[in-house]
């Protein structure tokens, strides 16, 4: 529906006007009248007409000082002139400030109506031609980034260029790259190894990662960022900043948001300051290695390549292996795989001839992350003193032997506080569901369970699953659904209402929730 204002200072007029035609069948609507040509520019500011129909002859400002000033300010409005003098000179100027139409009075509806209908055609044209242009700057928009994105994509892969050529590239594409660092982002499953994840923890988990691309972005405002996706757990951050840029402390800010998610824990890897793209690839596998440590040590969940031991790139993996497997063990747990992992761990150390400095940062990780694994900080069994000491042993120890002796006794200390016996499980079990029972509507982050029965989060996710067969993050979803559809049948309250009262404050995820549990979304439920 257009709109269109009527300019004439006799109101007989203007109400002949509004009468005589039948507006509605030309899909227009008539939400204005003006005296004279300056009511109308007044009234134009809130109105907003698409077209004006004035006459010419007007105190104050006449139709041909409107058109002009409608035509330096507001050129999408259309402007037909009534006009009952036939001279050349006014239909000349009408003519210089595009004027659609010039209709001389005493003027008959078909002819207004032809005026009206060729407004409305220009109207349709100039939309078509914005919506056009719209269209095409979006599609080389998205060309210019996806070129962008395959370029940058070549130069992570190495793919061989010449210098001239990717200077060229980076011209046309907008890039800088005179100096950067290259982050790695890696989503890990808190509570299930990688090769057991669930069609809806892989759903959940690229949502993670896209929150993840999000915060972080929102934390590096004053960088350049370009977000490069390897599926649903990884992705490689190009960030143009200055050397002295404070990226790790931006970094951990972005961490601590996401990490208080209760399935996956994010880490980041931050490779050297590099100042050629040629380097890209080399530097991606800096942050590959930083981030991969950065997984294995829960208090530093951001590493930069610098704060890593120097040692070569396939012992680093091997150990990575041992750190991964030894880690699987703890949470099990498992305290013989346990102890086979550390013995073939230390014997590489040993083939290798890894240096002290080296080895007491890789006893470090594992001190840090046995504790983070298995306990939060006000749970009973190994005592804080007792913490502070083993980690002194790590720290002051010089011998080899003896690291290894104090590693392994630490690590049996860690499992021999475990919940081993079926009672003590079922105990743990018991007291998490009747925690969610009576706070269903309330925080029920894995951080908040954990801490409600003095064990890890990750650790309470496995023993969860292994007594129960069913994730806790997804148990806890079952009964706010549950517990929704009770209010759903039972109560008048509007779905965000009922979402508030289950602990889902988000209306739409908690219709996403419900209709992948129940097959159907909470409005049609409430009907049937």
């Amino acid at each position: 529906m257009l709109n269109v204002m009527i300019v004439d200072n006799e109101a007989s007029i203007r109400k002949g006007l509004i009468h005589c035609i039948r507006w509605t069948s030309l899909d227009c609507e008539i939400v204005a009248q003006a005296e004279d040509g300056l009511d109308a520019l007044e009234q134009i500011k809130t109105i907003k007409p698409d077209i004006i129909i004035s006459d010419i002859r007007m105190p104050g400002m006449d139709g041909l000082e409107l058109a002009e000033t409608i035509h330096t300010n507001y050129p999408w409005i259309k402007m037909i002139i009534l006009t009952g003098f036939p001279d050349f000179e006014y239909a000349k100027r009408a003519i210089s400030y595009r004027v659609v139409d010039f209709v001389l009075k005493p003027t008959t509806v078909e002819n207004l109506t032809r005026a009206i209908e060729k407004a409305k055609s220009h109207i349709n044209e100039e939309r078509l031609g914005r919506a056009l242009k719209m269209e095409l700057a979006d599609k080389e928009e998205e060309n210019q980034v996806l070129q962008r994105d395959l370029f940058l994509r070549d130069l992570l892969q190495g793919i061989e260029r010449s210098h001239l050529h990717v200077i060229n590239r980076m011209a046309r594409l907008g890039l800088n790259l005179t100096g950067y660092y290259l982050l790695r982002l890696d989503i890990a499953p808190l509570f299930e190894d990688e090769d057991t994840i669930s069609e809806w923890d892989e759903e959940s988990m690229s949502m993670h990662l896209q929150q993840a691309q999000t915060i972080l972005k929102e934390c590096l405002t004053e960088c350049t960022t370009y977000f490069l996706p390897y599926g649903n757990q990884t992705c490689y951050v190009v960030a143009e900043a200055h050397s002295s840029y404070p990226l790790t402390k931006q970094c951990l800010e972005a961490v601590s948001i996401l990490n208080s998610m209760p399935q996956f824990i994010l880490s980041i890897g931050i490779s050297s300051y590099c100042d050629s793209p040629l380097l890209m690839n080399k530097v991606a596998e800096q942050a590959k290695q930083a981030a991969q440590f950065a997984r294995y040590s829960p208090e530093t969940p951001v590493i930069s390549i610098e704060q890593l031991p120097a040692i070569p790139q396939h012992v680093m993996e091997r150990v990575y292996s041992d750190l991964r497997h030894l880690k699987s063990a703890i949470e099990n747990p498992n305290q013989e795989r346990s102890q086979e992992i550390l013995v073939s761990l230390f014997s590489y150390i040993r083939e290798n001839k890894l240096p002290m400095d080296t080895v007491h940062t890789i006893c470090l990780y594992i001190h840090q992350f046995s504790i983070g694994l298995l306990f939060t900080p006000g749970a009973d069994g190994i005592m804080a003193k007792d913490r502070v000491s083993a980690l002194k042993d790590i720290i002051e120890n010089t011998s080899l032997d003896s690291l290894e002796e104090n590693t392994f006794s630490f690590i049996e200390q860690i499992l021999n506080q475990t919940v081993q016996t079926d009672a003590e499980a079922g105990q743990v079990v018991h007291a998490i569901k009747s925690y969610i029972a009576h706070n269903y509507s309330g925080d029920l982050s894995l951080d908040t369970l954990a801490g409600s029965v003095y064990l890890s989060p990750s650790y309470l996710s496995r023993l969860f699953k292994r007594e129960t067969g069913e994730n806790l993050s997804s148990y806890v979803q079952n009964l706010r659904v549950e517990e929704a559809k009770i209010l759903l049948r039972t109560t008048t309250l509007k779905t965000y209402e009922v979402a508030e009262r289950v602990g889902i404050p988000d209306p739409v995820y908690f219709s996403r929730i419900f209709k992948k549990i129940t097959g159907t979304k909470p409005k049609d439920y409430r009907q049937n």
